[in-house]
């Protein structure tokens, strides 16, 4: 079992593996608010030692000259760039919500058109997930019809006011997950409606693009779970989708080989945002990361440096 050891402690132990802690008051300050495990276990695989000629034996040993202050550059960095990647996430989350309800709402508008399952994929595979979401959004409305609190009140207020909530004001409160669903079950024609309309966006402000809705599945399918880990204190630079996500014309139009993004790494949500951000949002997005990698590179060694970005997907293009 593993025993408690204080922050002197912990400290001895990475300096016995070949950690160099230059200001020890700091580096126990720093693991006070950080937690040992989070920043070590966390952010420690750049820095050792796996080259069989130097350590032999395979023990955790670090590379010779790591300092505690590289580790906690890595920590830093994937903090920020968790901030920096969930900022852009949460636009093209906004904007896939905005585009689903207008859509939807053109199509079928009648009252509650979406508590109608004749409104959604006649494919009986989709039908389970249809129930689901249908139910979601009904609960959400009478949650909010009789209840002295509740959990939104806009939802409330819209009601109180029209005495009824439209699907444009319910996807605002609709998780990223929910919404990706959404799109996966309605009918085929308003899906295609959906990927054009980002395709025409892109078009107007790049070079002209066709996106079809198999497209968006994939762009989802890799973007939703980086939305989640970037919501949440977890390592997100070496973060990878198990398999490969199958991205069909997606890298061609944005000229690259096929096969660079499908393995869902950081390097691929980079890439694929182009397709679903506007240009100023993802040109201001991308300098911001430029300068982020940037100081990282000033902060740790070269061979770390490599290792950090491979694992994120970058594959020798720093």
């Amino acid at each position: 079992m593993k025993e408690f050891a204080s922050h002197d402690e912990q400290l001895e132990i990475l300096e016995e593996r070949g950690l160099k802690v230059a200001d020890k008051e700091t580096a126990k300050r720093i693991l006070s608010r950080e937690n040992y495990y989070a920043l070590i276990d966390g952010y420690k695989e750049p820095f050792l030692e796996h080259d069989e000629r130097l350590n032999p034996y395979g023990f955790e040993r670090y590379q010779k000259g790591t300092e505690f202050s590289h580790l906690y550059a890595l920590h830093s960095f994937d903090r920020k760039l968790r901030l920096l990647l969930l900022n852009e996430l949460l636009k093209f989350e906004k904007n896939i919500k905005s585009k689903v309800a207008y859509r939807f709402s053109e199509k079928f508008k009648e009252t509650e058109s979406f508590l109608n399952p004749d409104n959604y994929s006649v494919d009986s595979q989709h039908h389970h997930e249809r129930d689901r979401i249908m139910s979601t959004l009904a609960n959400l409305i009478k949650s909010h019809k009789k209840r002295d609190k509740v959990r939104y009140p806009a939802i409330r207020e819209f009601y109180d006011k029209h005495k009824n909530v439209p699907l444009w004001v319910l996807v605002n409160f609709l998780s990223l997950g929910q919404i990706t669903h959404f799109y996966a079950v309605i009918d085929e024609e308003l899906r295609d409606r959906i990927a054009a309309d980002f395709a025409e966006e892109y078009s107007k402000e790049y070079a002209p693009v066709r996106l079809k809705a198999s497209d968006l599945d994939a762009i989802l399918r890799i973007v939703f779970p980086y939305r989640n880990k970037s919501a949440h204190e977890e390592v997100l630079y070496c973060f990878h989708l198990a398999h490969p996500v199958e991205l069909g014309d997606v890298e061609s139009m944005l000229e690259m080989e096929k096969g660079n993004l499908g393995g869902a790494t950081v390097f691929s949500v980079l890439c694929l945002l182009k397709l679903v951000l506007a240009k100023e949002d993802y040109e201001l997005f991308s300098r911001e990361l430029e300068q982020l990698i940037g100081n990282l590179q000033a902060s740790v060694q070269n061979r770390a440096f490599r290792k950090i970005m491979d694992d994120a997907g970058f594959n020798g293009r720093y």
